[in-house]
């Protein structure tokens, strides 16, 4: 056996840099375990000289295999670099591998046909301007939308079986192509190019519709938990309702006797003012929501100003109702906390019918510009994935009624306009 061979590298060990490069742009996003450089140096190292050997040694016996050994090999080099789970890291990989395939394939359809006329550094710099370009369009149109902050539990098993069949395929037509000898004829590429277009467009389009379903599943939870947060909240305000109730009957009493301090009953009656539901919307949930509210915009000096026809709701479930205005009232008021000068503290909430529109506006100031895109802003705190539901969840409310959410900032002004069309 001669084991100087088992180090010689040829012109398809660039397979190893390809693949190593287009899993950088599809892992760029996942979480790194600890040592992350220490670990990505070494292992390449290690990576490199195990994709030298293993493959030259397993061509001995038998062809076709190359490829796919390297391939297995990088995976392992991620999995010791990142820790996304495992399916995640399935998943960027095969992404990286459809791009490399994609790439490879393109560059052979452009060099075969002119093959007897092209040198060999024509050769190489085809590949190279083909791997640089269709890297860079696969990263857009793809790896850049894969979120590390996801867990991976998350999505449907469907998705990562699909992603292994389709690197399983793949390698499984290179391997039939080369045991046939019919991987120099360019006609062959044209095929194999549309199908790592379909591949990919299939995985990540596939991947979308998981996120969304598990991201709806999450916002059921959390209407159903404000659900109950709202049963609570209204047993409590009836509660005070009625307590504020008599101890106003109190103080009438107490007013109508001879010894009675005016001055000190009227500070009493007051405070029990503040915490005595005010609004009369029409509606029921509402007014529960926009009492809890109040009594909330009190105590941080916000002066919140309410003009609604709470009627105009009637076509909402209670549950919607109570997360539509809790989390857009939650928000305002959380931004507001951040608002050094409580003079420039306010929300202002208008609900009004206009023919057979209506129209729900919220603004609050704000000092801050958007962040990301006008449809969902992206959320202060540092947990993304846990948070930032809020707005996610008045957009799942209104689609539910067929309504149209509009956000943007005019003048340090927040504006969370909601249009319904109603009977």
């Amino acid at each position: 056996m001669n084991w100087k061979s088992l180090f010689e590298i040829n012109i398809y060990h660039g397979y190893i840099f390809q693949i190593l490069l287009a899993e950088i742009l599809f892992t760029f996003k996942l979480k790194r375990r600890s040592h992350f450089w220490i670990r990505a140096i070494v292992g390449c190292v290690v990576y490199c000289f195990l994709s030298i050997i293993i493959p030259n040694f397993i061509a001995r016996y038998t062809s076709g295999l190359f490829s796919m050994i390297i391939f297995l090999l990088s995976v392992g080099l991620c999995e010791a670099c990142f820790n996304s789970g495992f399916r995640n890291i399935i998943f960027c990989c095969v992404g990286a591998q459809l791009t490399q395939n994609l790439s490879y394939n393109i560059e052979n359809l452009i060099y075969l046909p002119f093959a007897e006329k092209i040198s060999y550094w024509g050769w190489f710099l085809i590949s190279v301007v083909t791997t640089f370009i269709v890297y860079i369009v696969c990263y857009f149109l793809f790896a850049r939308r894969l979120n590390s902050e996801q867990p991976a539990g998350e999505r449907g098993v469907g998705v990562y079986l699909f992603s292994l069949t389709t690197a399983l395929f793949a390698y499984l037509m290179q391997y039939l192509m080369q045991l046939y000898k019919i991987d120099v004829i360019w006609v062959t590429r044209p095929p194999l190019i549309l199908c790592c277009i379909f591949g990919l467009c299939v995985q990540f389009e596939w991947f979308a519709l998981e996120n969304r379903r598990a991201e709806n599943i999450f916002l059921e939870r959390m209407l159903e938990k404000e659900k109950r947060q709202y049963e609570i909240t209204k047993t409590s305000m009836d509660l005070i309702n009625m307590k504020a109730h008599d101890l106003k009957h109190q103080i009438t009493r107490i007013r109508s006797m001879k010894n009675a301090q005016d001055d000190e009953l009227d500070k009493i009656e007051n405070v029990i003012d503040q915490y005595e539901m005010s609004s009369m919307t029409g509606n029921r949930t509402l007014d529960v929501i926009l009492a809890e509210k109040t009594m909330l915009c009190r105590k941080h000096n916000i002066q919140m100003t309410i003009m609604a026809d709470g009627k105009a709701l009637e076509f909402m479930s209670t549950a919607d109702i109570a997360a539509l205005f809790g989390n857009a009232l939650d928000n305002a008021i959380e931004c507001e906390y951040t608002i050094e000068d409580k003079e420039k503290r306010c929300i202002t909430l208008d609900i009004h019918k206009k023919g057979n529109m209506l129209i729900i506006r919220l603004e609050n100031y704000c000092q801050n510009e958007l962040k990301a895109d006008t449809n969902f802003p992206e959320t202060s705190k540092k947990d993304k994935y846990n948070h930032g539901f809020g707005l996610k969840s008045i957009h799942y409310i209104a689609e539910k009624y067929d309504g149209v959410v509009k956000i943007g900032v005019k003048n340090n002004i927040f504006i969370l306009s909601i249009l319904f069309q109603v009977q």
